[in-house]
């Protein structure tokens, strides 16, 4: 190179091109430091059959498969949030729990076996456990009847006209609880001509102004309402398998008798507790990957004066 080679200034389009790229390979550098989530430290609540996590993240190919066989729509995929973890899919059980379809269809269809293709049934799944997070505003250790509640709650709201919708879920599952008396009552109430489900059912096509206040005494003075919420076993996918039982327990400073959900081993974390729970914020929450333990069990039953 000569003295005036070495000499001459840079061309002002190699020196825009090269500080273009400069800044670029920047601008990259610093985005991928920022981003908070080339490893998130959230742990998802991951369909059926999931690996461990740090597996799953490195088999899922992104693909979205599982979404789109879900029968409830219930799985989401993750955002740009999630750094490493964007597109893996996850379900919000508040938002909707995992029903546990016959056959696991995501399983079947995730290409990779991110979601284990070992897995066939819904009572092996492990995703999760369920804990009682909110013990305090839990129905069922407070002596509550969960549809007297959902019935007062609705009224609250919507005295005037009630959301039909939430009000023909409430009485579905009222009517399947009442006695034959209890019933021909409900009856002579709306004058119905015979006491089926879908007749009884039918006093919300009579009227846009239902009798309320009324239906909320009935259903506090029926059978029905002896008996606390038990929403969180009633709801469940696996409920024949007992992944909660309810221990009568006694406050030691009170004398006070209350029931208290205890979750057992057969619990796989699905949400459905979490997502029916009719407390405004859910008493019941799924923990992700959490393994259930004798230890646990034990601790829980032994909160005896959270009431």
């Amino acid at each position: 190179m000569t003295k005036k080679q070495a000499n001459t200034p840079i061309s002002r389009r190699k020196f825009l091109k090269t500080s273009t790229m400069a800044v670029t390979g920047t601008a990259i550098a610093y985005g991928a430091v920022s981003v908070p989530l080339l490893r998130s430290d959230k742990l998802f609540l991951r369909p059926p059959g999931a690996l461990d996590e740090k597996l799953f993240l490195a088999s899922c190919i992104k693909c979205g498969q599982c979404l789109q066989v879900c029968p409830p729509q219930v799985i989401e995929l993750a955002g740009i949030s999630q750094g490493f973890g964007i597109g893996t899919p996850y379900i919000t059980p508040r938002h909707g729990g995992c029903i546990l379809c016959s056959g696991l269809p995501c399983v079947l269809a995730c290409p990779t076996g991110a979601l284990n293709h070992d897995l066939s049934l819904g009572k092996d799944a492990e995703m999760g456990l369920a804990v009682i997070t909110n013990p305090d505003t839990c129905l069922s250790v407070r002596g509550i009847n969960d549809l007297v509640y959902r019935l007062e709650n609705l009224q609250k709201k919507s005295a005037s006209s009630p959301n039909s919708t939430e009000l023909k879920e409430i009485l579905a599952s009222l009517i399947k609880k009442l006695t034959q008396d209890e019933k021909k009552a409900w009856q002579n109430k709306f004058a119905l001509s015979d006491i089926s489900d879908n007749a009884l059912l039918s006093i919300l096509k009579q009227s846009e102004n239902v009798d309320l206040k009324w239906i909320i005494n009935f259903a506090g003075s029926c059978g029905q309402a002896q008996k606390a919420c038990q929403v969180c076993l009633e709801e469940c996918p696996l409920k024949d398998e007992k992944p909660i039982v309810f221990i009568n327990k006694t406050n030691p400073d009170t004398g006070k008798k209350y029931v208290w959900p205890s979750v057992r081993k057969t619990c796989v974390g699905c949400g459905v507790c979490e997502e029916k729970c009719p407390t405004p914020a859910a008493s019941v929450k799924i923990t992700a990957r959490l393994k259930w333990s004798e230890k646990q069990a034990d601790n829980e039953t032994r909160k005896d004066n959270l009431t």
